[in-house]
């Protein structure tokens, strides 16, 4: 995993789904005597938070560093005491990354970090836990105009105990992406590729995304009406997926949607049903019913995919929600490279 990047604008947060950093926050100090600016120095805050996604507690580590300062102030040295808080069933195991305040000269940095703890997870979508930071500078006998600064971070961090035989936290505003090559789960990531590209509805984009559906009972249902299965030589029928073993061995219904997912479900009767053979390194599609044309209108897609593909690709989906954390009704996005 790439390490997340701070963004180089301004008070703006960067995520992934695990971290957030924020780089070079401005915090801007004013000398006064008699009422009139003499002098001003600015200081820049820096921070990253790391999240578990198997525990309720995690840090953040603070920097600040004095960037540079113009005038003619009484004094170029400030004193610095920073706190963090959060809110819900979050608390502080460490506030302040030191202790008191401490002295901090042009050019210098301090830095340390700050703990929080979870003792009740905030699963679902009743909201989540903000954190927040307060900063406060002083400089001895002058009065800065601003001398105490209090920002929150942007987005929510949840803790569930829904996912895995552990609690963890996610920030849950980042959508978890499912990547299925071509390469290795071949007709299977054809069948979602084609969805994707061929239909009026390509489902699993960033416009269009899946949402997990965690009832194992719902899962089958979805299953069952999407992929009515027929022996092999039935007669074909719109509503019926007969599979093709003699062509396709051990030849198998893949369905896009996932049953999985929200979106699963559509009766077969309104899916595309496609077969795939790779020629010249690309996979080409075909209709697989002789008595239902392909349509772009239709939302979903049933796939002849040998079970070995099929049974991977649902199993890489499971994995993403454990290492994603992703709860009921979790929104993810798949993509599908070559």
């Amino acid at each position: 995993m790439n390490e997340l990047v701070c963004s180089t604008t301004p008070t703006e947060y960067t995520y992934d789904r695990f971290n957030s950093c924020l780089g070079n926050r401005p915090i801007n100090i004013t000398e006064l005597k008699d009422g009139k600016p003499v002098g001003s120095a600015l200081l820049h805050v820096s921070s990253r938070l790391i999240l578990d996604r198997a525990k309720l507690n995690w840090k953040e580590s603070i920097s600040i560093r004095y960037e540079s300062f113009e005038g003619k102030l009484t004094t170029n040295t400030f004193h610095v005491a920073f706190t963090a808080g959060c809110n819900r069933s979050c608390k502080m195991t460490t506030a302040s990354p030191w202790t008191g305040q401490l002295s901090l000269a042009p050019k210098q940095t301090l830095s340390g970090d700050v703990e929080y703890n979870v003792a009740t997870p905030n699963s679902g979508f009743n909201g989540g836990i903000t954190t927040n930071y307060k900063i406060n500078v002083m400089q001895a006998g002058t009065v800065p105009v601003q001398p105490n600064a209090t920002w929150s971070n942007p987005r929510t961090i949840r803790c569930d105990d829904e996912v895995s035989s552990v609690p963890g936290c996610v920030y849950p505003h980042i959508t978890p992406e499912l990547v299925l090559p071509l390469s290795t789960y071949k007709e299977a990531a054809a069948t979602y590729l084609f969805q994707q590209q061929y239909s009026d509805h390509p489902l699993g984009t960033k416009d269009e995304p899946l949402h997990r559906l965690a009832d194992l009972d719902a899962q089958e249902a979805n299953r069952n009406s999407t992929c009515v299965v027929a022996a092999e030589g039935a007669v074909e029928t719109p509503e019926l997926f007969v599979r093709k073993t003699s062509k396709i061995p051990d030849d198998s219904c893949d369905e896009y949607p996932f049953a999985a997912s929200v979106e699963g479900g559509t009766p077969g009767a309104y899916c595309n049903d496609v077969e795939f053979e790779f020629v010249d390194g690309e996979w080409i599609y075909a209709q697989a019913n002789s008595t239902k044309p392909l349509s772009k209108e239709a939302r979903c897609s049933r796939g002849h995919v040998p079970f070995a593909f099929n049974n991977a690709a649902g199993q890489e989906l499971g994995r993403l929600v454990q290492a994603q954390r992703m709860i009921d009704f979790d929104a993810y996005t798949v993509r599908i490279p070559a």
